[in-house]
């Protein structure tokens, strides 16, 4: 392995040394430059108006270096055209697009699309801290979509209000699945149709592609979903989330959906929630002070030929005015168990056609108020905090929810006491997250590196052997983050050699952030 020494102000580094593109874009120029983009590069559009549509069309990076399209926030906005769709994806993977605006205008395009042309996918594709606005022309007009073979998406930490339907995924015929995605701390507000729909999948979509056949899980947390305005009725109307089945045999057939910490407020014309499949529910609060004639507030049913299978509902707070009911399950499959376990409901028929229900707290709607500190129809007084000793009894059993991502944790991420009913786990006193139209905070994401690398002295390293060597002429602290910015670990670095062994970590890019008491300095490094 060659060495080299790289001089920076607080010290001296040890490695393997390779330099990643960083290229600045213009409104001017962007369309030029990013045809050329390739794995490592990241490129960062300037503030401005972008009145160019952004066609990515083979552009991929790798698991190791993706390629990273970052905006200047909401100084940087991309305007919609009526030729095409705003951004549009064609056999693209690896990519990430981060913290920008896209403004519809009011055109009959949509935000983002994956494209429905033949042959097409996209997969690894990351979507976050985006602003869409103006994609409300008609609710078939969406901010998301994936009309192609779409695997191991992420999309998190978007606001998307008054779309015609924000996340539409997967094609309405069954085909061309969306598999294995994970959307979180996102806000979607005020659309026409769904805030999200995951669509059905028919058999045999998943055997073609390596990346589709496979069984896995689409995951959906942290998000606040609300349809309070703008609502479509009658046959138009449609639930603020709901998710299709997957395929009755072959790959995909054990899929299933953990949906988990949703805040869901408000369906003046349909259900909050509904499902089929294999599904997990927990941990959600849902709040509807509208009666939408004959509608559940979470409604498990058959949906394009498939039933209910596995499904799992548990520790929910739910406080709705629905009078056909809070919970409902109906024409589940016989073959699998479907549980519906301490959950606390407040509404008319609160649980229904569960054979195994157990420890559920249910009361009236009108009732809520006995339990909760503040059931108040004023949102920002709303807390569901639980009173003193109204939502809690004896041990639950947790031995079915043992494989179950997070179910130790209540909607505030606290250690769970599964002697509490309902979405929080404690009493009295909520020191989490106050209830609002907002997206939550992430609190495990310490810093975005990807952002501060075009702040800060900042220089990219290969590490071949999983050790990271330094040299340092004063003491520093060590934060390392994945390429997303998400926090792994922290250490104090003393003067003189140092070693941070990542040999454990996955292959690929992450960010060393040095901090000494004058100056900060953040290290780009590939780990192969």
């Amino acid at each position: 392995m060659s060495r080299i020494i790289i001089i920076l102000c607080c010290l001296y580094l040890t490695v393997s040394n390779t330099f990643a593109s960083i290229i600045s874009a213009t409104p001017e120029n962007y369309t030029v430059l990013v045809a050329n983009l390739v794995a490592g590069d990241t490129m960062h559009l300037a503030a401005g108006d972008y009145v160019k549509n952004l066609t990515l069309k083979n552009i991929s990076g790798t698991e190791t270096n993706p390629i990273v399209i970052m905006g200047s926030g909401t100084e940087t906005r991309f305007l919609a055209q009526s030729c095409c769709n705003t951004v549009s994806l064609t056999k693209c993977a690896y990519l990430v697009l981060s913290n920008f605006v896209i403004e519809g205008q009011n055109l009959e395009v949509d935000a983002i699309k994956a494209e429905g042309t033949a042959g097409n996918w996209a997969h690894h594709i990351t979507i976050e801290k985006l602003n869409i606005t103006g994609y409300g022309n008609n609710q078939q007009i969406v901010g998301i979509s994936t009309k192609c073979p779409a695997w191991n998406w992420i999309i998190r930490k978007n606001r998307i209000v008054g779309a015609g339907t924000g996340l539409y995924l997967g094609n309405s015929d069954g085909t061309k699945p969306f598999v294995n995605g994970l959307i979180e701390f996102n806000f979607v507000a005020n659309t026409i149709g769904y805030n999200i729909e995951v669509k059905h999948q028919i058999n045999s979509q998943r055997d073609s592609i390596v990346g589709i056949a496979i069984n896995g899980k689409t995951i959906i947390r942290n998000n606040v979903f609300s349809k309070d305005t703008n609502s479509s009725t009658g046959g138009s109307a449609r639930p603020n989330l709901l998710v299709g089945g997957m395929p009755s045999i072959g790959w995909g057939s054990q899929d299933y959906y953990e949906i988990y910490n949703n805040f869901f407020f408000n369906n003046p014309t349909e259900a909050l929630f509904q499902g089929t499949g294999n599904i997990y529910f927990y941990n959600n609060i849902l709040v509807n002070h509208y009666d939408a004639s004959g509608l559940r507030a979470v409604y498990i049913t058959p949906q394009n030929g498939i039933s209910p299978q596995d499904i799992k509902v548990f520790h929910n707070t739910i406080w709705a005015k629905n009078s056909s009911g809070g919970i409902r399950i109906y024409n589940a499959d016989k073959k699998y168990k479907q549980y519906c376990y301490s959950n606390a409901v407040f509404a008319p028929n609160a649980i229904s056609n569960f054979t195994n229900a157990m420890d559920n707290v249910t009361d009236t709607y009108e009732k809520a108020s006995e339990y909760l500190l503040s059931a108040d129809i004023d949102l920002s007084k709303l807390n569901l905090y639980p009173q003193s000793n109204k939502l809690n009894s004896t041990i639950s059993d947790t031995s079915l929810f043992v494989n179950v991502s997070n179910a130790s944790k209540d909607f505030n991420n606290d250690i769970f006491d599964w002697t509490n009913r309902g979405a929080y786990s404690g009493c009295c006193v909520n020191n989490g997250w106050k209830l609002q139209l907002d997206t939550m905070p992430d609190y495990t994401k310490v810093v975005n590196s990807i952002e501060e690398l075009e702040k800060v002295n900042s220089i990219s390293v290969i590490i071949t052997n999983g050790i990271i060597e330094l040299n340092l002429k004063s003491n520093c602290q060590a934060n390392l983050f994945d390429y997303l910015g998400n926090f792994i670990s922290s250490q104090d670095m003393q003067i003189g050699e140092n070693n941070i062994n990542i040999s454990a970590l996955h292959n690929g890019v992450y960010y060393l952030q040095l901090l000494n008491s004058i100056d900060k300095n953040i290290l780009k490094i590939l780990k192969k």
